[in-house]
């Protein structure tokens, strides 16, 4: 009896010293420092978790997302008759790549490919042997990217078809000649030229060259190897290309929104609304034209934003050409010229347009 007394006090007393601890924590009582910071304590502990834990979750998500984009990109390859081989070559591009879209774009935009050679160039300090540049030249053809459609922007000047005639000029105006790409090969590009060749190694000469219903392109290449008696010039590859007297777009129709920004009028004065909602009627390669809230005189400049599919183009420079009819709902149309667009957006805006035109359905 006496013990059985004993232990109900026990627990009584251990109660008491629970509700008192809560007591300060929850009452009037002032808590402790101990209570404090046991709670503290246990505040941070559960904070902790809650954070390992989420960060445990999105990592896992990251390691499943890429498994199932690179089964996708296997099966894709595999589809366009790459071998095991192909597919571990290209994998290893990827990964010298800080690329933020899905390696299956090597497969399809020629763009993404070309940065991941690069890439992959760079990170072996150019030292590549005979056997893998054919290898790499194979898989180049098996996925279509040697002789591109005249519909087809480029993006590399891998991309050049052979027997494309070009122009060359050296940057001091010494020389001047046209030529034709005898090979476009994965290091280097061959042109035989229609004059005598007078460049040295390490000159820089610029390039032009005109595809019909594309425009023309310009780029400045390093001279890598002269060949005098074949009257040939070696010349490094270069991503840096630049589209010169656009034409002959593809238009279609579309209904995507925008916002046009930083607009400026013909007479350099800022347009009183630097930020105003515009719809995008139809779209090319070339510019577009939109209805927008605010009227614009024409020759204005600005920026124009708008959500290409999954892609959000920002910053897309432009020069108003014209007016039109003004819309049903009472919208201005504008047609607009893009200017000095990035050959990487415009391959964006023309790879949604040609999938557009195939498919006869708004992508957006």
């Amino acid at each position: 009896m006496i013990l059985y007394s004993q232990t109900i006090l026990v627990g009584f007393n251990g109660q008491s010293a629970r509700a008192r601890f809560f007591q300060g924590l929850l009452g009037s009582v002032d808590p402790t420092s101990w209570q404090v910071l046991l709670a503290g304590s246990a505040l941070i502990g559960v904070v902790a978790g809650i954070v390992v834990w989420e960060l445990f979750r999105k990592r896992r998500e990251q390691l499943a997302k890429a498994r199932r984009q690179w089964d996708h990109f296997q099966a894709q390859a595999r589809a366009m008759g790459l071998g095991d081989g192909d597919v571990a070559l290209m994998r290893e591009m990827y990964l010298c790549l800080d690329a933020l879209h899905a390696p299956d774009a090597m497969l399809r935009i020629p763009a993404s490919y070309d940065r991941a050679l690069d890439a992959w160039i760079a990170s072996r300090s150019r030292k590549v042997l005979q056997a893998e540049w054919e290898h790499l030249t194979a898989i180049r053809r098996r996925l279509g990217f040697k002789g591109l459609g005249a519909e087809t922007s480029l993006s590399h000047t891998r991309q050049i078809a052979d027997t494309q005639d070009v122009r060359l000029a050296s940057e001091d105006g010494h020389f001047a000649s046209t030529g034709k790409v005898v090979a476009n090969q994965e290091d280097m590009m061959v042109i035989g030229t229609s004059e005598p060749v007078t460049v040295a190694l390490g000159m820089h000469l610029r390039i032009a060259f005109s595809r019909q219903g594309d425009g023309e392109y310009k780029a400045v290449l390093p001279v890598v190897h002269v060949d005098r008696e074949a009257n040939q010039i070696w010349l490094e590859h270069t991503d840096q290309l630049t589209r010169q007297q656009l034409r002959m777009w593809v238009r279609v129709p579309v209904l995507i929104l925008g916002k046009m920004r930083r607009v400026i009028g013909p007479d350099g004065v800022p347009h009183p609304q630097q930020s105003f909602d515009v719809t995008l009627l139809d779209l090319s390669g070339g510019g577009a034209m939109v209805t927008s809230t605010e009227p614009m005189e024409v020759e204005s400049r600005g920026l124009l934003d708008f959500q290409l599919g999954d892609t959000r183009l920002e910053g897309v420079r432009f020069v108003m050409l014209r007016t039109g009819k003004n819309s049903r709902n009472g919208g201005h149309v504008c047609h607009l010229c893009f200017e000095s667009i990035d050959v990487q957006t415009q391959e964006r805006i023309m790879r949604y347009v040609f999938e557009r035109q195939r498919t006869g359905r708004n992508l957006a």
